[in-house]
């Protein structure tokens, strides 16, 4: 049960929950004919930069039997939503799920494989609706496709979420430079062995979530994933590779990366705002299923779903670590558009020397971290007019400002020296417990507050 006494929600596929989002006035339906080159894209970024709703497209132009569905997780609302919480209980809810691990189970039959190409009758440019995003992107690219592969030692299953481009009929080059699947691919290397891999569109939202998900090795997500939807995910075995993967999903390629097997991969829009180009491994499609008419998920980089995954999950357990030392520290938020570059954090009353060792033990020990600001419990994290207002009334750069040049930052950062690093900033933006009056804001009852939502709400469908 959560806090309001209902049930938790449990989505068992995408359809779900965006017909959840459709009831909730958070989603709107689009039926005009769009391309897929570059004009998805455009709106998904033009709704995520207003805060706006979730959208499906229904008549995408080359796919008239498939519709794309794009900015489900667009605001903090809508990713509780997918964990069938309210907002206010997010953070507790995935802090406290994720180590609840539920095992899946295995069905033999599954939506996903309603429609199967196999070997030569593949065709990814005409089967798959992948979206060119950007104005440079080299060709499509799936962003929001969980990938499954194993451990060539130890046989043990996991995922996680990965750039993938399609560069022929029958190739994907996919992005693997990250755990656990990063440590899979070097484990095959090393062994000369082909390494299978099983590329999953639109999974349910708890399966998405947990494969951004940050966890030790030898973690098999899909049981975390399990643990944050309370309920065990139905797996079904792959066709032509030894994996299993969300029965419940709308889209399933299938594949094989050989040995040392490179393309050039790029130019991409990344999630960090620029492009970005690599030599990057490559899959041979063996296979692909879908629905017979699939929802392809979409996610626009550097956008407003970003941020929210990354906060639900990067944030919450970046939270979690710092309270275990400084547990003073009350909330955590990556400010919209750095993709972890930018932090703010809510701090009760503490000695100010013992602020200043939580912002170096930050600044130091988390590379993606750049800028840190410090504020008040009064202070809404999320609110930039907030903490601007912080940083303009409670914080003087001679007194307040912390530098700690040279040291390692993130990998995307493209302003970092690979010689002397980058330069780390943090801003002491709360006001002295003696002045506490000085400081004090401005503000409104709280019933009449309250009041005047009602009346929005009825005049206006405000929030």
């Amino acid at each position: 049960m959560n806090q309001s006494g209902q049930p938790w929600r449990c989505y068992e596929d995408l359809f779900g929950f965006v017909e959840s989002l459709k009831g909730a006035s958070e989603l709107i339906e689009i039926h005009e004919a769009v391309d897929p080159r570059f004009e998805v894209a455009a709106v998904l970024g033009a709704l995520g930069e207003q805060g706006g709703p979730a959208a499906l497209f229904t008549n995408v132009i080359g796919f008239p039997e498939k519709m794309i569905v794009g900015n489900i997780f667009g605001n903090r609302t809508r990713v509780a939503k997918a964990l069938g919480v309210s907002e206010k209980e997010l953070t507790q809810t995935y802090i406290e799920r994720k180590q609840q691990h539920v095992s899946p189970v295995s069905v033999k039959t599954a939506a996903v494989k309603e429609v199967a190409f196999r070997r030569n009758h593949v065709d990814l440019f005409g089967q798959v609706p992948a979206l060119v995003h950007h104005e440079r992107d080299a060709s499509p690219y799936l962003t929001c496709a969980v990938t499954f592969s194993k451990d060539p030692e130890t046989g043990r299953q996991s995922m996680g979420l990965h750039r993938i481009q399609v560069q022929s009929n029958q190739t994907l080059g996919i992005c693997l430079e990250t755990p656990p699947l990063a440590r899979f691919l070097q484990k095959a290397l090393t062994m000369k062995k082909p390494l299978e891999v099983a590329v999953v569109i639109g999974p349910d939202p708890a399966v998405l979530i947990a494969s951004v998900i940050w966890c030790p090795e030898g973690d098999d997500k899909i049981e975390i994933a399990g643990g944050l939807r309370q309920k065990p995910v139905e797996m079904v075995r792959c066709e032509t590779v030894d994996l299993q993967v969300p029965a419940h999903a709308q889209y399933l390629i299938e594949g094989i990366i050989q040995p040392e097997a490179l393309n050039h991969e790029g130019l991409f829009g990344d999630s960090s705002g620029i492009y970005v180009e690599a030599e990057s491994p490559v899959i041979d499609v063996t296979s692909v299923c879908h629905r017979k008419r699939p929802l392809y998920q979409a996610l626009q980089t550097w956008s407003s779903e970003d941020d929210a995954l990354f906060n639900l999950c990067f944030g919450s357990d970046l939270l979690g670590a710092m309270q275990k030392s400084f547990p003073f520290i009350r909330d955590f938020h990556l400010i919209t558009g750095t993709v972890c570059g930018h932090a703010v954090l809510s701090v009760a009353e503490c000695p100010k020397p013992l602020l200043r060792s939580a912002m170096v033990a930050l600044l130091i020990h988390n590379p993606f971290v750049k800028r840190v600001v410090f504020v008040n419990e009064d202070i809404d994290i999320r609110n930039p007019r907030e903490v601007e207002w912080a940083l303009a009334t409670r914080f003087q750069p001679d007194q307040d400002l912390l530098l700690i040049p040279e040291v390692y930052g993130s990998v995307i950062d493209p302003s970092a020296s690979p010689d002397r690093g980058t330069c780390k900033m943090g801003m002491d933006a709360t006001f002295p417990k003696e002045r506490v009056a000085a400081f004090q804001k401005i503000d409104i009852p709280k019933e009449s507050r309250k009041r005047a939502a009602e009346i929005l709400r009825k005049i206006g469908n405000y929030d």
